[in-house]
Formats: C-alpha cells, structure tokens, sequence
C-alpha cells in the first residue's frame, strides 16, 4: 500500500507543481484530529519511524516521512505541511500556533457568529456557514412546485451536512425574525452566513495588525460540485451569495471596521448592557503608509437621524501593511435610541469602504418606512434610502456580473452597483433587504 501511495503522490505532485496557485502541500485533512478524538498513539517525541508503523497510527509514517520526501525531491521550493491543522507536536486545536479549523460556529458549541474573530488562531484555514442557494438554482432541481418551501424533503435531501435544519434554525432564530416563504428564508440563510463571514474575516485581518496574531484565514468553502445547501460562497452554477460581496469589503486593499462590543443577549431575559463600548480602526494591504480621512456617524434605525455628532479624523497617517487604530467610544443603550454606526475612508479623495455595525441581535429591530430607491442609468444603479438598510441583495441572474451587493446603507450616503449582461430591453434585476416584508 505504501508503494501505491508513493506512486500515486510523485504523479501527482509531478501534475500541479507548476501550478501558480499552489501554495502549500499539506499531507492530510484532519486526520491528527481524528487521532486526538479516538484516541490513537502519537508520541511527537518518537522520531523512530519503525515505532510509527507498528502503532495504532500508521498513517503517521505518511505524513511525516514519506510525503515530505516526495515534495522534497519534486517539488523542493513548495513548503510541505504534515497536516490541517497541525501544531508541530501540539494538540491541532492550539490557537498558538500552525493551522486551525475553526468550526465551534456552525458545528461543535455553535458559538455566536458575531466572536468569530476571538474563536481563531494563527492561521485559521477553515471556517464557515451554511446558507441556501439562490432561488434559481433551487429551482433547477426542484421538479415539483409543492416542494418548493424550505423544509421540504426533496430541499433537505440537497443539502451537505448533517444536522443542517437544527443548525440553521438555530442561527435564524437568534439572530433574525424567521420566514417560511422560500425565498425569504433564503435570504435570511444568506444574510446569516454573510455576517458570520464578515464577522470572521474582519476581526482576524485586525488580528495581523495586533503583533501579527492572526497570518490569515481560508473560508471553506468557495463553490459546490452539486446544486446544493452548503457552505459555498458560490453555488453550484457560479452565483455569487451574498457572503461574496461581504468578504470582498473586508479584504478590500484599504478598509475601515467599526465594531461594539459583544454581549450575549441569548442569557436569562435578554438583558441589555447599560453601555458598550465601540472601536474604530483601518486597515491596509499597501506595503507604504498611507494618509486617510475617517468618519464616523451614529445612525438611528428608526428615524434615519443622527443620534449625536459625527466624528471626522482627517489626515490620518495608516499603517502599512497592519491596523491603526483610530478611536474608541461608548454607547449609551439607556439614554440613546438604537443606531447604527456607520463608518467611511477617503484615501486622496476618494471613497476606498465602509463598514457599518449594528444593534444586535437583528431580530429586536423593526424596519418599516425604508424607502429604498435603485435608480438604473445605463450600467449603474444608484442605490439610496431614507433610514438605515441591512443586507440589499440583488439578484444573480445568468450572465450577469454585479460590482457589489449584500450592501449596507444608511441616509445620505449613496451607493453605486455597476452591471453587466443586463441589456436596456431585460428587465431590472429585482432585489430584497432585511424587512422587506414590513414595508
């Protein structure tokens, strides 16, 4: 068997070497896990690979000896890694080192979404949410239209994880006003798995700013080999859910990132914290410092009106290549309504992101009189309202490419979405937001 595998590897190391994308070779997928879970012997200290074979982990001998050596001699400038994760002799779920695979949101505790960032480690290489396909794809495997509502047998049987219906039932209902129209539920699904990407995303890229505690993270997973319910960030025909567009923002060369801090409303009566404390900061990519302009406004879900006076920072000296940290502050939750905080940078006049944060969880919020206007002039689509939106989603329609989408938006501050393969005589993309059925 041995010699099969080495066969099997030197082919096909010898196939993807040249290939820029690939980064790293890793010997396995959590197969150290499932050694630490059963338990198998792992003595780290024993480097006698003829103890290795005669243990209850012969795999061991795999990845650490005989594929090392492969990549080694075929491919000697791509790094080789014995495992994901692996910790270099710690237990895999070390968050101090190596790689982590962070699901105790989704799977395992499920944990709030919104301390995702305070769940990782130095390099969180998987993570993720599940949300439904886009109603068109349902659609494409959906025979019957009796099976097109949410917990349909034929919707259940599409769908690749076990457990899927208790776990995303658990996410809607303690963060949003559930629906059991099929197309408000999926976009309560996608609106679910675009925050817990964000959430996930923003706080770990802050991270490397913070002495490099966090090198990056890979989302799992990026499309679907099957139309299906998943963890896709694209479905199976190649539409974009609205978790795209989000992690697109946060990993923008240049972004801002507000945040109040967490408190767990799913404790005994839901109690509110008197205050919470907010931070503001930016983010660069740029390997040179860079100057900025920086505000903040402070929102009210309700009424669309400043509860209080906007903070401007202008000529803001952003670090290269890390985080800088602008200002911090506090919410008064007995004194002041529900706001949103509503943030924007301007690098040489220009308007480079946003990022807004909300009250949560979203459930407690209502949204009437939102009076979204999409404007469409040629190939853009001016997008403004008069109180504060969560989650605009456009539709993904075949042959159409969007610039942005799952916007955010508050008064004042338009929005444009550039579109192509949507000619003057196709009609409009239709599109829905949070509460749209309050309206």
């Amino acid at each position: 068997m041995l010699k099969s595998i080495e066969a099997e590897a030197v082919a096909n190391v010898r196939r993807i070497r040249h290939h820029p994308s690939i980064v790293i070779f890793a010997g396995n997928n959590e197969d150290y896990q499932v050694a630490e879970s059963v338990p198998l012997t792992y003595d780290y200290a024993d480097k006698n690979e003829d103890n290795w074979l005669k243990s209850d982990f012969p795999a061991r001998y795999i990845y650490e000896s005989l594929l090392p050596k492969i990549t080694a001699a075929e491919a000697p400038s791509i790094p080789y890694h014995p495992g994901s994760p692996w910790g270099d002799g710690k237990i895999s779920s070390d968050p101090t080192v190596g790689d982590m695979h962070q699901w105790n949101v989704w799977h395992g505790t499920q944990e709030k979404y919104q301390i995702f960032d305070s769940l990782g480690g130095r390099f969180n290489s998987e993570f993720g949410m599940e949300a439904f396909p886009h109603l068109a794809t349902i659609k494409s495997f959906v025979e019957k239209e009796e099976d097109l509502y949410p917990q349909s047998h034929v919707l259940d049987f599409h769908n690749k994880a076990d457990g899927h219906e208790r776990r995303i039932a658990t996410y809607l209902v303690e963060n949003v006003r559930t629906a059991t129209a099929l197309e408000a539920y999926i976009h309560l699904t996608q609106l679910i798995q675009c925050e817990a990407l964000m959430f996930g995303y923003r706080g770990w890229r802050k991270q490397w700013g913070d002495n490099r505690h966090c090198g990056g993270a890979l989302v799992w997973q990026l499309n679907d080999c099957w139309p299906v319910t998943s963890w896709s960030i694209c479905d199976y025909y190649l539409r974009r859910k609205p978790a795209y567009y989000a992690m697109a923002r946060v990993l923008a060369p240049v972004a801002v990132g507000v945040r109040r801090k967490h408190h767990d409303w799913s404790v005994t009566h839901a109690r509110e914290p008197k205050t919470q404390e907010w931070e503001l900061w930016a983010v660069s990519f740029k390997l040179e410092d860079i100057t900025a302009d920086v505000e903040l406004k402070f929102v009210s879900v309700k009424t669309g009106q400043e509860v209080k006076e906007k903070i401007m920072k202008r000529g803001l000296k952003v670090k290269a290549n890390g985080t800088t940290s602008i200002t911090t502050g506090y919410i008064d939750n007995v004194g002041e309504e529900a706001h949103v905080l509503a943030a924007r940078i301007w690098v040489d006049g220009e308007l480079v992101a946003r990022d807004t944060d909300w009250p949560q969880p979203l459930k407690y919020l209502p949204f009437p009189d939102r009076n979204v206007k999409v404007d469409i002039k040629g190939n853009k689509m001016r997008v403004t309202v008069d109180r504060p939106v969560k989650c605009l989603v456009f539709e993904e329609r075949e042959g159409c490419h969007l610039s942005d989408s799952a916007l955010d938006l508050v008064p004042g501050d338009e929005q444009i979405v550039t579109v192509r393969g949507v000619g003057a005589e196709d009609q409009p993309l239709s599109w829905t937001y949070l509460g749209a059925g309050e309206q």
